[in-house]
């Protein structure tokens, strides 16, 4: 019987250097000497995915150009390994790419030079780590396919495509017929065309949660430069406490809500096929981060209050009673048309609130005028094009309305846009302009969440860990 499969992804803090990489070959000896096969999935080098998108935006600039090949280079000098071979042709690809898209733009040149990141980065990798163990590179678009969604736009379906989750017994038997350990690229999939796709803003955990399930893995280590999920953004609320287990639905609204160190298709794509995640630390691996599975807890009340920035709100007023009548179908057909997903909506007499994420519907200010000014055929439409959610997400997260008073205070002397209650009883969703979010979330956070007394759920606070006060097992236990 073969040995079972792990996926151990690594994002772009995780491969940026030789201490990352000594780790990352750590990681894969242990569990190894644990009796797993290691299926390896990595991210570009931190900061080479914006900097292919400046290129892509500038293609003309050759300086960006040089930055690309620089940083690769000081990479391979610092592992001692010789990456000439790999540098010279992604840099040549970079060149060719940059040329056709200065001739005529497209999100397909687009996607296929945004994919050349994790390219060089895991070619960079398979070079180091074959120093010291037996590894082969495996190329993702031979491994992961594009499912085809015709009414999504031309950008969102070459930029944020989807692939559907499921086991694959082609695909383990092939990957069973390599060696133990096996490198791959994260964030890109096949066209049914044989282009190139991106599966969007965190595609490498995505990669990593699909072939998870199609190889039928024991569980995805998701390796990140955070201890795991919190109950906040310890950045901005440095007594968010880390948290230790959540079910897949928690963990899902939590990161469709904003938290941003594990994304939601990421979540998504393991609950379909029932893959644990656990989310680790790369630089602390001692501590026992947060797990991810089907097993659901009975507390209810907030686990986390998270903010989802980059939120455009349209505000509709009727022009007309008489056309009340399909008038709501009329406005999701013309959104849908633009190949655009709601966030929120919320409904009035008069009133039709709809808020949608600009990031992950690709909006610039063009698009976002053009639906306006589509819109105004039947209704007058006010625009609020930088705005805040603020998220308290838990199961039955009704039951900590009663616990808000302090924050509502706050809109004594600010707009609220929109509250909104999820269906699942999971998201209580609070709509602000820019500017108004943080004292809000720390108000929620202090409320609801920050003096909870229950270890088996929370653990340690930002700020604790940072001082070393306390510290956890691996294995979940204190030490």
């Amino acid at each position: 019987m073969s040995e079972k499969w792990l996926v151990l992804k690594f994002g772009g803090s995780s491969v940026r250097g030789i201490e990352q990489w000594r780790s990352i070959a750590e990681r894969i000896a242990e569990r190894r000497a644990e009796g797993y096969r290691v299926l390896l999935v990595c991210s570009a080098v931190q900061g080479v995915t914006d900097l292919l998108q400046d290129i892509s935006r500038s293609p003309a600039d050759e300086s960006l150009q040089t930055q690309f090949t620089e940083r690769h280079q000081r990479l391979a000098s610092e592992l001692d390994i010789a990456g000439d071979e790999w540098i010279s042709k992604a840099s040549q690809r970079v060149a060719r790419l940059t040329s056709d898209l200065q001739a005529a733009p497209s999100p397909a040149k687009t996607a296929e030079l945004l994919a050349l990141g994790e390219w060089l980065s895991t070619r960079l990798g398979w070079v180091f780590l074959q120093k010291s163990m037996a590894v082969e590179w495996v190329d993702a678009l031979g491994l992961l396919e594009v499912k085809p969604d015709p009414e999504r736009s031309e950008r969102r379906q070459w930029l944020a495509a989807d692939c559907q989750p499921g086991a694959d017994a082609a695909l383990l038997t092939g990957l069973n017929g390599c060696g133990p350990v096996v490198i791959t690229q994260g964030y890109i999939a096949r066209m049914p065309s044989g282009g190139t796709a991106l599966l969007g803003r965190g595609g490498s955990d995505t990669s990593a949660a699909l072939l998870g399930g199609r190889i039928g893995a024991e569980r995805v280590e998701i390796w990140t430069d955070v201890p795991g999920l919190f109950s906040a953004d310890p950045r901005v609320i440095p007594q968010a406490r880390l948290l230790c287990r959540l079910d897949y639905a928690e963990a899902l609204e939590m990161a469709a809500s904003g938290a941003c160190v594990v994304h939601a298709r990421c979540i998504r794509a393991a609950s379909e096929t029932r893959t644990p995640l656990w989310i680790r630390d790369t630089g602390r691996p001692i501590l026992a981060g947060t797990q991810i599975d089907g097993h659901s807890t009975e507390r209810e009340g907030a686990k986390a209050a998270v903010c989802q920035k980059g939120m455009a709100v349209l505000l509709l007023q009727n022009i007309d009673p008489r056309q009340q009548v399909g008038f709501l179908a009329w406005v999701f057909n013309v959104i849908a048309g633009r190949g655009i997903s709601i966030d929120l909506v919320a409904t009035s007499e008069t009133t039709t609130t709809v808020a949608l994420n600009r990031e992950a519907n690709h909006l610039g200010a063009e698009d976002l005028c053009g639906l306006a000014d589509e819109l105004r055929q039947r209704c007058k439409v006010d625009i609020h094009a930088d705005c805040v959610t603020v998220n308290i997400v838990g199961r039955g997260v009704r039951t900590t309305l009663s616990g808000l008073g302090e924050a509502f205070a706050r809109f004594e002397n600010a707009p609220l846009l929109m509250v909104s209650q999820s269906a699942n009883d999971l998201c209580l969703s609070l709509l602000v302009k820019r500017g108004d979010e943080q004292e809000l979330l720390r108000a929620a956070h202090r409320a609801l969440i920050q003096h909870t007394t229950d270890d088996e759920l929370f653990g340690p606070s930002w700020e604790e860990l940072e001082a070393g006060d306390r510290e956890f097992a691996v294995a979940g236990g204190r030490v």
